[in-house]
Parts: C-alpha cells; structure tokens; sequence
C-alpha cells in the first residue's frame, strides 16, 4: 500500500514480456498483479546530493510487442455540450513501435546529482480529459489543478492501491487550484474526475532525480549516473511495471532495448 507505507505491490518481472490479461488498467487503482514478485519500487530511503567524479548514462528505448489493441472509444454521458458524444480514448502515445509516456527511473539510487528546481506543476481538464495524462515528478511541491472546461470538474487524486482519496478539488472554467501536500509522498498517484468517470490521469512521485517519462518515440536518457548496479524500472497504465538489470560504467553509457507487451483491455 501507499500512504504513510508507500507501495509495496506494484509488479516488477522481467522487461521481456508482461501481460495481466482481463485487467483494465483504467477502472482499478489496483496495482498488485497477481502471479508475479511483488517489491517495494518507490523507496523512501534519505536521497543524499553529492559530487560524481565521473558520472555515466543511461540511455534507451521502449518499443511494443506482439498485439496491440485498438484504443477504447468512449461516449460521453454527461455535459456532451462540451466532451462530446464521443472519442478515441488515446491510452497508448507511439512512434511506429516506440512508446511513449512510459515512466523510467532507477529505483535504488541514493545519491548523486541535485533535485530538479522546478516545484509546481499542472493537471488541467481540458475536453473532459486530463492533461498531461502521465508524468513524473519530484516529490514536495505545489500542483496546479486547472480547468479549460465550461463545465465543473471534481477531481479525485488517489494513492495506487488505496480507496481513500488523498485529496478533491473542484474547479470551473478558467479556474486554478493551488493544492499543497498531494505530491509530499513518493509514489504513484492516480487522478479520476467524479462526473466524468472515464477520465484518468496519472502522476509517478520520486524522492530522487533519476526518472524520466518517454519520448513519443519510446527513447529516454538519465544522466549524471553515478557508476554503478542498479535496476530500472518502467512502468505504463497499459503495460503495468517492467524492470532489468543495468550497469553504469565510469563516464560510460549504458544502453538498454526494452520491450513492453500490452495488457488488453476487455
């Protein structure tokens, strides 16, 4: 669980293949898939910044394998005035077999280059949908919950694998709520709007600074590694989380092909 215990369920199996058949990612903020090894992966050990004499990389890609449904559409059933009557609901952001919005870091790094400066960040409603959909921050901070919408948006956030809401927000158009405390703890936050029950948002909380999120084309880079074994994690609404070994040479690159498979949704 989350809170004050953080994850200890989210999947971690090899980087080769993952699938959790039946399971739509979108109605659960369960992340415990059952069959497979269950660790902690968002550690809240002391992040200590210092000095790297001569640090390394980690660079990559992450590409889709095997089937790959077609997204889900949707059909509105509230203020259609302004969702619409319907959409394709774009779960699955790619370049040819790259995919992108996919969430890496490595999960046992406790040291190294300084936090990133940048502590407020945005959710906005915008055509009864959250943007961006997923992203990854450090954690602390403010997060500004904005709407674009002629419509009211009640906001859930909620811990991954916890009922209770961490907090709600409520906004009208043009409106910008300042929330304090949502981002405090390290984890996976998933935001859903009330009213508009197919929105889905998601928000990964790092006590460290070495994550990224996918480009559309699946790359994505890590710098300032300090040498060493570490794992690296992924993780994807669609595809749950992934992880492999990777080793960072002094002043090395660490180059790594990852390979995700989609659960289908039903």
């Amino acid at each position: 669980m989350l809170s004050r215990n953080l994850i200890r369920s989210l999947v971690i199996v090899p980087a080769l293949g993952l699938a959790a058949c039946g399971r739509d990612p979108r109605a659960s903020t369960d992340t415990t898939f059952e069959g497979h090894e269950s660790v902690s992966i968002f550690d809240r050990e002391p992040y200590v910044v210092m000095p790297i004499a001569s640090p390394g990389r980690v660079t990559g890609s992450v590409r889709l394998t095997g089937d790959v449904p077609a997204d889900t559409v949707v059909h509105p059933t509230s203020d259609t005035d302004i969702c619409g009557t319907e959409f394709i609901d774009t779960t699955l952001v790619r370049s040819g077999n790259g995919l992108g919005s996919v969430v890496v870091w490595l999960d046992d790094v406790k040291s190294g280059k300084p936090m990133p400066y940048i502590r407020r960040h945005d959710i906005a409603n915008d055509g009864c949908r959250l943007t961006p959909r997923i992203q990854a921050i450090v954690a602390g901070g403010t997060l500004n919950v904005r709407s674009l919408d002629r419509v009211v948006h009640r906001n859930r956030f909620l811990r991954a694998g916890v009922s209770d809401s961490v907090f709600v927000t409520e906004n009208d158009e043009g409106q910008v709520v300042p929330v304090e405390g949502v981002l405090s703890e390290p984890g996976l936050l998933e935001v859903r709007c009330d009213p508009h029950p197919w929105t889905r948002g998601w928000i990964a909380i790092f006590s460290h600074p070495y994550f990224t999120v996918t480009k559309p084309d699946g790359k994505f880079e890590l710098d300032s590694v300090p040498p060493g074994r570490y794992r690296l994690v992924t993780w994807h609404e669609r595809t749950g989380a992934s992880s492999r070994d990777v080793v960072v040479d002094s002043g090395g690159v660490a180059e790594v092909r990852i390979d995700l498979e989609v659960r289908k949704a039903p």
